[in-house]
Order: structure tokens, then sequence, then C-alpha cells
């Protein structure tokens, strides 16, 4: 059960800082300074950009997989239409980044 308490001063700036910190987390305030303290892993939320990314890279697992079971089955003109489609994908997320 938690029910001891730290209390400690910082000037404004700190302040601000800390609070940068902590909302890039996503913790609470008690978490991130526990997890500060005892040297355990802080992980930034991701960011929008980053769920989306995450989300595509799954798209194309997903058609890789797809291809890869084609494959198996012999079905080449499946193996190029999925090929295309994972190729066409790719192309269209690439060009974001220009």
């Amino acid at each position: 059960m938690k029910n001891k308490e730290f209390r400690f001063r910082v000037s404004p700036l700190e302040h601000q800082i800390i609070k940068n910190k902590i909302s890039k987390t996503g913790l609470s305030i008690s978490e991130f300074m526990r997890r500060l303290s005892l040297e355990l892993e802080l992980k930034n939320k991701l960011t929008d950009d980053e769920v989306e990314c995450y989300k595509n890279l799954s798209k194309f697992a997903d058609n890789f997989r797809r291809i890869s079971n084609l494959f198996k089955l012999g079905d080449v003109t499946g193996v190029k239409n999925e090929t295309m489609e994972a190729s066409r994908l790719i192309k269209e997320h690439l060009e974001k980044l220009r």
C-alpha cells in the first residue's frame, strides 16, 4: 500500500521542465518520480505520427505474410498482385516523407 509521501522544492523553470518530461511519458507525477528514483524504465508515449507508422508497418507485415502464403500455394498471380499492392502502399507512405 502506497501511503508515504515525499515533498521537495523546485524553481519555476525546474517545475516546467519536470512537467514537460512527465507529460511526454503519460505517467502520473507519482509514477514518474517513483520510476525515476528507482531507476526503472521510463518510456515516452508514442506521438500520433509514431502510432500511424506502427499501424502502417503492421499492414506491410500482413501484406508480406499473404505473399509468403501465396508462394507456398504456388499462386503466381496472387503473389504478383499482393507484391504490387505492398509496393504501392510503401511508395504512398514514402511520398508523405518528402
